[in-house]
Order: structure tokens, then sequence, then C-alpha cells
């Protein structure tokens, strides 16, 4: 099978499932915004599937998932110190809404962080944008390096900090921002 017929079919395939789940493109979750936080609920049945608290925040990512033919553009908070994500993407309902309460709530320039998640594309780009990052767990051996973010007691390997977004041409000098006092 020569290249170009693998490049094809592979192009094809995308395209055929990018047009027969396009139902899977359309919200059926809605983010609903709260004087002290948001609820995520359930459109057909009407239930609430999630709550978080403002207050609660210690971290906020952006990252995409990879949907075949687009990028998914996910946010998510941490609560607890722990790898445990409270998650909204895109494809929701008053996404354009939270990501412009983010900038009131958080002073995230919501633009500026759009454009460093979204190159390069089909990559993840898991970036901190607001907050204190936990360090990952080592990639050789996934050790637990809260305890020590330089260098892996567990295999000797230097740890690479989460990506953090350059500074900003803004007053704020920097769009990651400390947590709030309590």
């Amino acid at each position: 099978m020569s290249l170009l017929t693998r490049l094809i079919s592979s192009l094809g395939w995308r395209l055929r499932f990018a047009v027969t789940h396009r139902a899977a493109l359309d919200p059926t979750q809605r983010i609903q915004l709260l004087p002290d936080g948001l609820e995520i609920i359930d459109i057909w049945n009407r239930k609430i599937s999630g709550h978080l608290c403002w207050r609660d925040v210690k971290e906020i990512i952006t990252y995409k998932i990879d949907a075949y033919i687009t990028d998914t553009i996910c946010i998510g908070f941490r609560t607890r110190d722990e790898h445990d994500y409270f998650g909204v993407h895109e494809n929701m309902e008053n996404w354009n809404l939270l990501c412009d309460h983010l900038r009131s709530e958080f002073s995230i320039d919501w633009p500026t962080c759009y454009a460093h998640i979204v190159h390069p594309p089909f990559a993840t780009n898991r970036t901190t944008i607001w907050g204190t990052p936990l360090p990952l767990p080592c990639p050789k051996c996934n050790y637990d390096l809260r305890g020590s973010p330089r260098i892996c007691p567990e295999c000797g390997r230097p740890v690479d900090p989460p990506a953090l977004l350059p500074p900003s041409n803004e007053q704020s000098g920097s769009i990651v921002h400390p947590p709030r006092p309590r």
C-alpha cells in the first residue's frame, strides 16, 4: 500500500467519522454560572452533574483533546491537592460566558490563553493559566514528585515543570496569577 493511498484512506476515515458523528458536537451539557461558582447541567434530563465553588479553586489549566479532525479546547479546575480536575469544554452551552467570567473572577486573559493553547494542532498543550501547579508524576517511573519537584528520588531523572504561559504585555505583567488568599 503506497503512502498516498494510506494518506487518502486515513483522511477519508476522519472525514466520514466527523460527518456521521456531527450530533456528538451538539451541546448535551450547559455551564451555569453562579455568583460563587458554576454548575454543569445535563440538558436532556435537567439534572446537575457537577458543581464548583470559585473559592475552592487552586489551579486552572487548559488543554486540548484530539477529536480527529478538530481539537476540543478544555479548561480544568483543580480544587484538591490531587491530580483530579473538574473539566469543561468548548462544546458546552455558555462556554463563551465562562471564558468572559474567568477574566473578572481570576484576571485571566482568555484570548492570550486561547492563542497559546491552539498551536500546534493535535498536541495536548496542557498549560497552567492560574494558580500553583502540582508537579506531575515522574514520566520514567511514575513516582509522586510533590516532595521533591526538581529531581526524582526514585530514578534520579531531572523533572520538567508543568508548562506555564509566558508573561503577557498587559499591566498585570503575567498571565499566571497566584491563588487568592482564603
